[in-house]
């Protein structure tokens, strides 16, 4: 889906030639009667060793009935008397031999309602020139305003070229596949969310299995899902994100999934709930605790039926709610603690070798936002968090973002003006007859982009293995270190760090924004020096690395090579000129693509390592890191034209 078929003139007429209805404006949430937990559920955890007896006594004491258990984590989710909940859970908190006790908290999606769509465009129409994110050259698209009084326009408006992701670069180099639900060496995403219509033509063949951990009728009953489909979408959330991380791509039709293609497999922790504001009715998601903690560990771990498996790892999960609460006496938003059961079912998620995204949250400042901002018993970070950028390469103005004392948030993507699919339904179709579409925003919409690229990377790393090497997530190993720790650190290493107006995209992130094609077209740097990184026999000899960042023509090289003794160094810029510096900066003369080399010479020998440089005057940014311990390598950067011609 490389080319549109359908200018944004043309789309515009027939977006203004539909009957709109009147639309209130964006909900001031704190009005919101939204619960802050479910009304009758507390999660507990108890001390390894604990009597049976002793914790049968305490449920009896609280009047409390088990619904069911986390087993990986040893959580039980108990049902306590409505109204209970605060009381209950003081009450397991004073007993020695709980480690902790805590509300069901309630996740929170409100899903945008400015726009005047969802759209139908027939004739199997794609909109690859509207995800301007994907490749972005300062074409038209859509973006799509509101007044204070809820009057609704659309305009057509020009980002600036280079503010994108570098997609199709990207995908000349990796384009993943879809596995079945046993394959190892196929990276697949589990998308946790709202549930999925996977009859729409760009999922019918990247549904990999459907999951519901919220139940048939959750709620007061407004989400009902058949009997044979019972992670049925009926908020649009879910399927949205789905589509941004794997929509089917190049397929002529619809949207270009990020993860091209790479399966999905579709856990509903999400249900529709109706909440008033005391003038109108608005439709939220409400997300417990419980079910997103119990799909995480799900996700994360292969399922067995008699001693066969049935559904091997998911290597990526993405994750697109957070923790804002209301308090029911002020309406202040704030965001709750993390959920302790959610971020230990994260962690083993990560010890598990899953690679975990979340959306950075949408209050514009930088309070932590939870699970985004889950980490470890060590204080170590287990999400890869995600931030919105617009098609400026600014920072959204909802997005939620971080700053260098505190740098939780790991990276950016684009979250503004994003179109998406939703369920038929939603245009009143057949969900297997067109594409029915809308243009949504937040870092809802920028953690799948990041996920879908995540599963590219997993994809790269395997091609990188040694044959012999395991591909299992809970036992694969890269570059010394877990695969996907590697898969991590490719993302954020490769980041983009500064934007396509020249902007310091570290001020708000703690790597940059997402670089596809860099990513997939630099290697991490193998941990303790040498080495064959995909599991070969370890070579002797130094290791050749180093990354690089540029801002138009002026560019700085950050030597990162290992041996022993003394080092010494021998750089070729590509353009007639050297340096034997350590780490050299460089300004070229011209436009061009140059091959960079460095030499890097110890005691025992030379390892040498290059790389491709498309460079252009002005202020693109490009970035990237190489080795030479690397199985591949090749050209990176923020090249933002197909087939890398910039």
């Amino acid at each position: 889906m490389y080319r549109i078929r359908i200018g944004v003139l043309a789309l515009l007429f027939m977006l203004f030639g539909l009957s709109l209805s009147s639309y209130a404006a964006m909900p001031d949430i704190s009005k919101l009667d939204i619960p802050r937990y479910a009304p009758d559920r507390v999660l507990v955890k108890f001390k390894p060793g604990t009597a049976a007896a002793d914790i049968a006594r305490e449920h009896m004491a609280a009047n409390a009935q088990l619904l069911r258990t986390i087993p990986q984590i040893d959580v039980q989710v108990l049902q306590v008397p409505s109204g209970t909940v605060e009381t209950s859970v003081a009450a397991y908190s004073r007993n020695p031999n709980v480690l902790y006790a805590e509300p069901d908290y309630y996740r929170l999606l409100v899903v945008p309602n400015e726009e005047p769509g969802p759209v139908l465009i027939t004739g199997a129409a794609n909109y690859f020139s509207e995800q301007w994110y994907l490749e972005n050259l300062g074409q038209a698209h859509i973006q799509k305003n509101q007044d204070i009084l809820g009057n609704v326009s659309l305009n057509t408006v020009y980002g600036t070229p280079g503010a994108d992701i570098n997609a199709p670069a990207g995908w000349d180099i990796e384009t993943g596949v879809v596995g079945d639900l046993t394959s190892y060496d196929k990276p697949k995403i589990a998308v946790l969310d709202s549930g999925a219509d996977c009859e729409i033509p760009d999922l019918a063949n990247k549904c990999l299995e459907k999951v519901s951990l919220v139940g048939a009728t959750p709620g007061f009953g407004y989400d009902i899902c058949p009997a044979d489909d019972p992670a049925c979408d009926n908020l649009g959330h879910g399927t949205f994100t789905a589509s941004e991380a794997g929509a089917d791509t190049n397929n002529g039709e619809g949207i270009a999934g990020v993860g091209f293609d790479s399966g999905v497999g579709i856990f509903k922790v999400c249900y529709q709930e109706l909440v008033y504001d005391g003038i109108f009715i608005y439709l939220v998601g409400l997300c417990p605790v419980s079910g997103s903690a119990a799909a995480i560990v799900l996700a994360s771990d292969d399922q067995f039926d008699g001693g066969t498996l049935v559904r091997s790892q998911y290597q990526v999960i993405t994750m697109s709610y957070g923790s804002d609460l209301i308090d029911p006496d002020t309406g202040e938003i704030y965001a709750t603690d993390p959920s302790t059961a959610e971020c230990d079912a994260i962690q083993h998620a990560r010890d598990q070798g899953v690679l975990v995204v979340a959306a950075a949250g949408n209050n514009g400042n930088t309070t932590k936002v939870y699970p985004a901002a889950c980490t470890d018993t060590s204080d170590n970070s287990t999400v890869l968090s995600v931030a919105a950028s617009d098609h400026e390469d600014d920072r959204a103005s909802f997005s939620t973002y971080s700053r260098n004392q505190d740098d939780w948030v790991s990276i950016a993507a684009p979250g503004q003006d994003i179109i998406g699919l939703l369920p038929g339904s939603a245009c009143g179709i057949a969900s297997s007859s067109d594409s029915c579409v809308d243009w949504w925003s937040g870092t809802s919409m920028s953690a799948p982009l990041a996920a879908g690229a995540a599963a590219l990377v997993w994809s790269d790393l395997y091609n990188r293995l040694d044959a012999s090497a395991s591909r299992a997530p809970a036992s694969c190993t890269y570059a010394g270190m877990p695969c996907n720790q590697a898969v991590r650190q490719r993302l954020e290493n490769n980041a983009a760090q500064v934007g396509a107006n020249g902007q310091n995209l570290l001020s708000w992130t703690a790597h940059g924004r997402l670089d596809l094609a860099a990513a997939l077209s630099n290697d991490v740097i193998p941990s303790g020096g040498g080495g064959d990184p995909g599991g070969g026999d370890p070579g002797a000899g130094p290791v050749a690395a180093f990354s690089y960042n540029c801002i138009g023509l002026v560019c700085t090289f950050s030597n990162a090579s290992q041996g022993e003794g003394t080092l010494s160094y021998s750089w070729n810029f590509g353009d007639g000129t050297g340096s034997s510096d350590e780490s050299p900066g460089h300004s070229y003369g011209a436009s061009g693509n140059y091959q960079v080399t460095l030499t890097t010479t110890d005691n025992s020998g030379s390892a040498e390592v290059s790389t491709t440089l498309s460079l252009k005057s002005g202020k693109r940014s490009s970035s990237g890191s190489v080795t030479s311990a690397s199985s591949g390598g090749g050209s990176g950067g923020s090249c933002s034209h197909p087939r890398n011609k910039c």
